[in-house]
């Protein structure tokens, strides 16, 4: 088993340099690593690095020597640990043969993958999210297999604010309890794939343009709250037609086939209810169109808004018009300077969307501010990856 470090950025005296180690093979008792770091001097440019094969002692990978590549499939060892800092950027990068890691099925088979047998931790940030994506991306094409964990509970596996892109099955879970939150899952086969006890708890992320379905739910109990499942071509979630899933507080609109297809009794069926103008069912998902920042929509209701200020073009008496914006033009004395909006604004949700304020109304999902928190990317507060979702 061999993976390469490949660097550039080391002292100039440094032409190249070998580095090898033995390590015993985990899933066959034995068996040889080889690490080889190559180096050279190439001015001020960035370290490029890139793996294929077993990890088996704990690594970091930090946003200073990223994008970190991938060329064949990586295996995280029982006794090692992956941790993945806040803006670093993964690409997938097929090309070697990695023959020591232990193939699963035909998706395995053809497609890179990560198989975590240890512990992995991505934990980016809502400015700086963690980005898994082929290298040379094709928006709607398959071009690696996912990340595949067995038997992972909370403390092994904590995923939150994640962009994963171009995978079979973006994150696959069987036998496992972990947390997947405020991540997104954008032009995948499907983006959670929960299978044999796949009890994994998913909130506050995103779902869309997904060729399958956003989740797909087979023998598995899990916990799905908090998300939007939007414009994905078939199946904004597949379920198995047990009663076990729990399904709350979600916003479903425009998946192609079905919004979610064999889920339990109740979801989907649209009744009257005093806390939503918007459709909705008993568990509280919503089925409508979320409304981003920028969006089409958003300008629709931007001109039916009438505390907003008639666009100059549009108005009749611009006499009038101009003593109205002199009179508005000077703050009061005491009023702060305005700053401009630096917050991230994928998928953020206008303020006309029906996902704002409209998570569960339990202490998992508030704000920093202890208030309901919005449906989505940025609702609730970061670090949730260690704890249970009560409704």
């Amino acid at each position: 088993m061999k993976f390469c470090l490949k660097g550039l950025n080391l002292s100039a005296a440094l032409a190249l340099a070998v580095v090898s180690a033995f390590a015993a093979d985990e899933q066959k008792g034995q068996g040889e690593q080889k690490v080889e770091q190559k180096a050279e001097q190439k001015g001020e440019q960035k370290t490029q690095v890139d793996y294929c094969g077993i990890i088996d002692t704990p690594i970091t990978w930090t946003k200073d020597n990223s994008p970190y590549r991938i060329t064949g499939d990586l295996q995280i060892s029982h006794a090692a640990r992956l941790t993945i800092e806040p803006g670093v950027e993964v690409h997938i990068v097929p090309g070697e043969t990695c023959g020591e890691t232990k193939q699963m099925d035909w998706a395995d088979s053809n497609y890179v993958s990560i198989k975590v047998f240890g512990s992995l931790i991505m934990r980016g940030t809502a400015k700086e999210p963690i980005r898994i994506l082929p290298e040379n991306h094709i928006p709607g094409k398959i071009q690696w297999d996912g990340i595949r964990l067995a038997r992972k509970e909370r403390t092994q596996t904590q995923i939150e604010y994640v962009h994963i892109m171009g995978a079979n099955r973006a994150i696959y879970a069987i036998f496992s309890r972990f947390n997947i939150g405020n991540s997104l899952f954008i032009g995948n086969g499907t983006g959670v794939w929960l299978d044999s006890e796949g009890d994994v708890s998913v909130y506050n992320s995103v779902f869309t343009e997904n060729l399958s379905a956003g989740i797909y739910i087979n023998n598995s109990r899990p916990a799905i709250a908090a998300n939007i499942f939007y414009k994905n071509s078939n199946f904004g979630i597949w379920a198995d037609s047990r009663p076990s899933p729990r399904i709350r507080n979600n916003l479903f609109f425009e998946n192609s086939d079905t919004d979610c297809r064999f889920c339990p009794v109740g979801i989907a069926r649209i009744i009257k209810s005093e806390d939503s103008y918007f459709p909705t069912d008993k568990f509280g998902n919503i089925f409508s169109d979320p409304i981003f920042v920028g969006s089409e929509k958003e300008k629709i209701m931007e001109k039916r808004d009438l505390s907003l200020s008639t666009p100059m073009k549009n108005v009749k008496d611009t006499v009038l018009q101009k003593v109205y914006e002199k009179s508005q033009a000077s703050p009061p004395p005491d009023a702060k300077p305005s700053q401009a909006n630096t917050e991230p604004q994928l998928f953020r949700l206008s303020k006309y969307s029906p996902g704002i304020n409209a998570a569960p109304k339990t202490e998992f999902f508030k704000n920093a501010d202890d208030n309901r928190s919005d449906i989505g990317l940025y609702g609730g507060r970061p670090n949730r990856f260690d704890k249970v979702i009560a409704f």
